[in-house]
């Protein structure tokens, strides 16, 4: 447990509760809302102790339980007048296509529905916002991407498209790289969008990230792409690892109806994907590390489970200290 978790401990306690939405809407919780709010951050921190400690036959289930009691937690913690009973009890998933990805083993082609549930909730109540380190070990930018629909779907190739860090588990995997563009500056007047790009992007990565269908005459040279468009924005995510260690915000490719999952959606989602395998199909999870047919997803699993160790409390306290200097200038130009 690090930093991010002891910020976390401050949603333990019912006085600093009281201070936090105080502070953020200006009204006193009553003490109900106060010990459902610190109820879920208690539950999700010896969730995903109890994940860190077990053995990789059981962890996905627990981590996503923790991930599920943490987003809870975010939840009413973000909406001083929700209380646990307004919340569905359904998860907001769904993996439609089990039985065959379980029988080919080709897992990237696993499809996950939305639906209402706590998935759906959870993009409500972040205003499915991005929170992001661009060029920086601090934040200094957001974006906000176009919400999804109930009935939309994301294979589970789109979704870790989600997680540039994962390139090279993900190419040991696949045989293919993650595609993406560092975005190292940006400017948008009221029909055209200048966008820096960082390195070299082949022609193909740059239609799947910026398609011509939203950004008409679009230009690209010496790492300067323009375009014209109205209020559209490319699908944004984090890079946590870039030169120097410092973070990089990141253009990825363009999901069916625009629509974008930000980090901790994302993280939940993957982390659905796992605890449900793990859960109801535990012959398939377990042989994935006893050197069985189709265990080369194995190494990636291992990763992003680790990765979610890592992050997901990180993107949790993001929300909770915002909102940032950075927003409140803009606001003050406005």
């Amino acid at each position: 447990m690090n930093r991010d978790w002891n910020k976390l401990l401050e949603f333990e306690t019912r006085d600093l509760v009281e201070k936090f939405v105080f502070s953020r809407f200006g009204r006193n919780p009553n003490a109900s809302k106060v010990q459902e709010i610190t109820s879920n951050f208690i539950q999700g921190r010896e969730y995903f102790k109890c994940a860190t400690e077990s053995d990789f036959t059981v962890k996905p289930l627990l981590q996503y339980y923790g991930v599920l009691a943490l987003s809870k937690g975010l939840i009413l913690a973000l909406n001083p007048s929700l209380s646990e009973t307004h919340l569905k009890a359904s998860h907001g998933l769904q993996i439609k296509n089990w039985k065959q990805i379980l029988k080919s083993k080709e897992f990237e082609k696993l499809e996950i529905e939305i639906g209402e549930g706590s998935f759906s909730e959870l993009i409500n109540a972040t205003e499915n916002r991005n929170y992001l380190r661009a060029n920086s070990s601090a934040i200094n930018w957001k974006s906000s991407l176009t919400k999804p629909k109930k009935g939309d779907t994301v294979c589970l190739e789109q979704l870790i498209q989600y997680f540039p860090d994962l390139n090279a588990e993900f190419k040991s995997w696949t045989g293919k790289e993650l595609v993406y563009a560092v975005l190292t500056g940006s400017e948008q007047s009221k029909d055209n969008t200048t966008i820096v790009l960082q390195g070299k992007i082949k022609d193909a990565d740059l239609n799947l990230i910026f398609p011509e269908e939203y950004c008409k005459n679009r230009t690209f040279e010496n790492q300067i792409l323009k375009y014209e468009s109205e209020n559209w924005g490319p699908n944004v995510t984090q890079k946590w690892e870039g030169p120097f260690n410092i973070g990089d915000a990141c253009a990825i490719p363009v999901l069916k109806n625009d629509i974008g999952l930000n980090l901790i959606s994302g993280m939940f989602m993957i982390s659905y994907v796992f605890g449900m395998m793990a859960r109801y199909y535990p012959t398939a999870w377990i042989s994935l590390r006893k050197g069985e047919r189709g265990d080369k997803i194995y190494p990636f699993a291992y990763r992003i489970m680790e990765f979610i160790d890592n992050k997901f409390a990180k993107v949790i306290v993001d929300f909770l200290n915002a909102p940032y200097d950075f927003e409140k200038e803009k606001n003050n130009t406005q």
